[in-house]
Formats: structure tokens, sequence, C-alpha cells
């Protein structure tokens, strides 16, 4: 069994986006005053593809085609060990794999080098006891900024045998005809990956520089209690995701009531804003437009109709995200960008 990975949850920006579904675009003009959102100074970053994360990547890939052997020890780095592991921070349980197991990669530090460095040299059936603080950096928010007590049991080691990287094995496996080129190819998708993560990352610049540039004195109750039940959806979305409450994933990502607050404000802030820009520029969809905005949305997410598309999605709801993305796509168009 394999631990739940929360290292998603942080990214409710782009989940957000989508919360826009059915929001009331009325007249915001009586609580905002609209800066200059054409002149906006942003900066775009995108992530470096390294050598290490090429190598990571194509490990990653191969993960399917390993072969396992079981070995009777000591744990090496590299290996693949079954333990029983109970998490515990204070009296709270936060992970617990006593029953079923839980299958990790000595190296890939998934609790922390600590935790590796603990198991390596151990054999099967031997019991460890240890204590691990986590800084709030940490990547498992579960983890992060928690002293953890472990007790682990390890129940099996096995050596994972990758396959041989031959230009047969790439051409059978990935459709390319050499070892080289799958590598290229490799780093072509990262960087592509990259690119995207930056786009996304820049366009939420946009819409903060935008509402940072306005005077916003209040804001419409219908509104507030909209986007509350909206975000609220989302988080709500991570929760049935990880099969977990609602009230563990605020307790996961330190999100206490006040800043559940500010997460409604700005989903008000936000709407209000681009609802503004949208009305000034008069941004507008044509019902062919729209068509064919949702055409493509379908096929980006892997619908097979826009008929399967509005059964998930109400369509005023999409067009509304869509405008929203136009406006978005404006702020961009008029913006100082610079990349680094």
């Amino acid at each position: 069994m394999r631990k739940t990975s929360y290292r998603l949850l942080p990214l409710f920006g782009a989940v957000l986006l989508m919360a826009g579904c059915g929001s009331d675009s009325g007249d915001y003009s009586k609580y905002v005053t609209l800066g200059d959102y054409q002149n906006l100074k942003v900066t775009k970053t995108v992530e470096k593809v390294t050598a290490e994360r090429v190598d990571e990547y194509e490990k990653e890939q191969l993960e399917e085609y390993v072969e396992y052997e079981t070995v009777d020890g000591p744990v090496k780095e590299g290996q693949l060990v079954d333990v029983s592991l109970l998490a515990k921070s204070g009296d709270e349980v936060v992970y617990d794999f006593s029953d079923d197991g839980y299958e990790m990669v000595i190296g890939d530090g998934e609790f922390g080098e600590q935790v590796d460095e603990a198991l390596i040299g151990a054999v099967a059936a031997d019991e460890l006891d240890l204590e691990v603080s986590y800084d709030d950096s940490f990547e498992d928010a579960m983890l992060a900024g928690h002293t953890i007590t472990y007790h682990i049991v390890v129940n099996s080691i096995s050596d994972m045998i990758y396959p041989e990287l031959t230009n047969e094995f790439v051409k059978e496996n990935f459709g390319v005809t050499s070892v080289d080129e799958w590598r290229a190819s490799l780093k072509e998708e990262l960087q592509q990956s990259y690119e995207e993560e930056a786009e996304d990352t820049l366009r939420t610049d946009l819409v903060q520089a935008a509402v940072d540039a306005c005077t916003i004195s209040g804001y419409p109750k219908s509104l507030y209690k909209q986007k509350k039940k909206e975000v609220e959806s989302s988080y709500q979305s991570y929760a049935d995701m990880f099969n977990c409450s609602l009230s563990e994933v605020y307790d996961m990502l330190d999100m206490d009531e006040q800043a559940r607050e500010q997460e409604y404000i700005d989903a008000v802030n936000e709407t209000m804003v681009l609802a503004e820009i949208r009305k000034q520029e008069n941004l507008t969809l044509t019902d062919e437009q729209m068509q064919e905005r949702m055409e493509a949305y379908a096929q980006e997410n892997e619908y097979d109709s826009v008929s399967e598309l509005l059964g998930d999605y109400d369509e005023n709801g999409l067009k509304e995200y869509f405008l929203n993305e136009a406006a978005i796509d404006y702020l961009e168009a008029h913006a100082t960008i610079t990349e680094n």
C-alpha cells in the first residue's frame, strides 16, 4: 500500500478558476473602482530543466517495467521496503499502516531523510522507534511543522531491477527509435510542463495584480455566500479525493477560520474585478464562439462530447469561466512581463 500524497493540495488556484461556474456576473461598479489594469508589471518564472530532473523523470517512466526480487537485507538505498508504520503527532495518529503495510523506496525521502537513514542497515522483522521534527516547508502537509514519533516494523526488502535501456526496448515500449531520442523527448515534456506551470502562475499573479490595483469598498452578500460555497466545495473535492474530512484538509493546510475567511474574500474580489474589466473592455462571446470554446474544453478534458461536458457543468457557468479567461488574456496582452 502506498501513502496518499497531499502534495497537490496547494494547487487550489487552478481549482478555484472553475469555481466561477454558476457565478452571478452582475454590476459591481458600486463596490469596485478599477485601477490601471492595462499596465500591470509581473514576472514569469520558468523552472530550469536540469539533468538531475531528467534522470528522475526517466526513472519514473521506467517504474512500470521494474521487477522486484525479495532479499534478506540489510536495507540499502534504492531498495523497496515494505513496512508496518505508525506515525503520531503527540496523541494524534497521522499515518497508520500497521495492518496493511506501506511500500517505500529508500532514498526517495517520502518521510524525510532521517527515516530513510534509520532504515538503512535494518533486516526483516527489525523494529524501530524514532522521533523526527519537520520544518514548515516539508512537502508532505501532514508532516510539515510537526514533531512525529514513528514505530516501524520491517516486513520485507526487495531489490528493484530496472530494465536495460536499449534502442529495442524504447522502440517497443515508447514508440521512438533510440534511447537518445527517448531521453530528448522526456526533456521536452518536462520543459513543456514547466512552461505550462509558469503560465498558470503568471495568470494567477495577473489577476491578483489587477485586484491590488483596484479600490474595493465592499461586496454584495449574495456573492459572498456563493463564493464561500464554491470555495468550500473545492476543498471538499480534495477531501473526497484523499478520503478524509473537510476539517482534516483544513488542518493539513494549517487553515484556521481567519485564513478561510480570506479565501472567500479573495474569490469575491477576483470575481468582481474580472467582471468589471470584462464590462469595461466589452468582452463577450457569440453563440458560435461559445460552442467552439466548449468543444475545445471538452476535448482538453477528455470528454467524448459537449453533451457529456454539460452533464458536469452548467452552460452559463462555463460561459462565465470562458469570459474570465478572456479577461485574463486581455490582462496578459497588455502587461509588462519580465521573464526569469
